[in-house]
């Protein structure tokens, strides 16, 4: 039986009241203790595992740095897929001995620009980009730990499915093409400046059935057994079970200890198998930050009809591009709250566009919207502002945090009109001539 998790941040009235009149609405609140939470609620799910164990953050669910900072000083790891990542990073305080880069390109360019910044733990999930690694490497002249991504083509439950057969990440572990596993490993252990790493895998996102990490690593385990009698003894150091560890979004889902309860047991296994201790990598981006944040926008119209009732919020789909997209369906619950309406109740944004309707979850609690009260979007922090556009001429909403001292404080500046307009190039010089002339 899944237990709910002891994450989502309170926040009271007057303390949303008091930063709406200030910083305007809408605007994105973090909470740092929630943030600190979900970090030690993870590690506490894996402390049955033998061996060293890690948490990796994501960081392209929530790239703001007051987010980075906080993880950095838990002293986690992070996960990173773009050289412009490592630099938010670098900036933030964290160092590169802590990331593991997993490219989706894995381009010459780009592997010698992240070795460059000092990153040495690479995961490589093609043959052509395992050869520009050992070219790239060759350049910087630095040894690189090398892992694989391999795609374990098991059944996955879940909002987002990577483990699927020929799909775009990883490759498979029972082909004899260049692109698989064995030819990968047997490349990175004849290649001078490679030290092999370990495994990799990444089966979805939102994953309602961990069952499917016990599958995949039992296939796992197949394979490198398999290999060693091929190909002799070679050192298994890492093993990455990626992420996949649902947020609510408004519903019970398994927690970590319901996911950890599905692995553990494999993994041990797996460590007596192989002879000797390596360090379990669980990465998570939603997982560690979704339930950190709220948004809080403004009821500006409602309007009636027969059974219907439209309440319309100051803020849209550019501010939560997941509820288009993916349909999430966010608690939402408005401040102050009232008896719930009869009617039906449609959460409408203020873009100029059909799909800015917001889904609403069963945790929904939309009573009592009027001109003037604020409706507060929960669970929003992962895949939210970094997904934000300007759509409508809309500037980018303050994001503050509440820290674990109870202070609020700016982590992203609000635009203005004016702010927007340079952004788009409305300061350049310009110059036209008139074709009617």
């Amino acid at each position: 039986m899944s237990r709910p998790r002891n994450v989502t941040p309170k926040f009271s009235d007057q303390e949303l009241f008091h930063l709406a009149e200030k910083f305007g609405t809408p605007y994105f609140l973090i909470d740092e203790a929630a943030l600190r939470t979900a970090v030690s609620e993870l590690e506490q799910a894996y402390q049955g595992f033998k061996g060293p164990f890690r948490v990796a953050y994501s960081m392209k669910a929530n790239y703001n740095p007051s987010v980075i900072k906080t993880f950095v000083s838990e002293g986690i790891m992070f996960d990173l897929t773009a050289s412009n990542e490592i630099h938010f990073l670098l900036k933030c305080g964290g160092s590169p001995e802590n990331v593991i880069y997993t490219s989706i390109t894995e381009t010459m360019t780009e592997y010698e620009q992240v070795m460059n910044l000092g990153v040495r733990k690479i995961v490589v999930s093609s043959y052509n980009g395992l050869l520009n690694l050992i070219e790239a490497r060759t350049r910087v002249g630095e040894q690189v730990d090398v892992l694989i991504r391999v795609n374990p083509e098991v059944g996955v439950k879940a909002e987002l499915r990577f483990s699927i057969k020929h799909g775009k990440f990883g490759v498979p572990l029972d082909s004899a093409n260049e692109d698989s596993a064995m030819s990968l490993l047997k490349t990175i252990l004849g290649a001078p400046g490679l030290s092999f790493e370990g495994f990799h895998f990444h089966l979805g996102s939102q994953i309602e059935d961990p069952s499917c990490f016990a599958v995949a690593l039992e296939k796992l385990e197949s394979f490198i057994l398999g290999a060693r009698r091929e190909l002799g003894d070679f050192p298994v150091r890492t093993i990455d079970i990626g992420g996949g560890l649902p947020a609510p979004y408004g519903k019970i889902v398994p927690n970590a200890s319901d996911f950890s309860a599905q692995v553990l047991e494999r993994l041990n296994s797996i460590i007596e198998s192989l002879g000797k201790k390596f360090t379990l990598i669980v990465e998570s981006g939603r997982f560690l930050s979704a339930e950190s944040t709220v948004l809080v926008s403004r009821v500006v119209n409602v309007k009636k009809f027969d059974e219907t009732r439209y309440v319309y919020v100051d803020a849209g789909y550019h501010n939560l591009l997941d509820s288009a997209l993916l349909k999430h369906e966010y608690p939402v619950e408005v401040v102050p709250g009232g008896t719930q309406s009869p009617r039906k109740t449609i959460l409408s944004g203020r873009l100029c566009d059909a799909l800015d309707i917001f889904p609403t979850s069963s945790r929904s609690k939309l009573g009592g919207a009027e001109p003037g009260k604020l409706v507060v979007f929960r669970d929003v922090g992962a895949y939210s502002f970094v997904l934000g556009s300007q759509f409508h001429c809309q500037p980018k909403p303050y994001i503050l945090m509440r820290t674990t001292q109870g202070n609020h404080m700016v982590v992203r500046k609000g635009q203005d009109l004016d702010d927007l307009f340079r952004e788009e190039g409305g300061d350049l010089p310009t110059k036209f001539s008139n074709p009617r002339r």
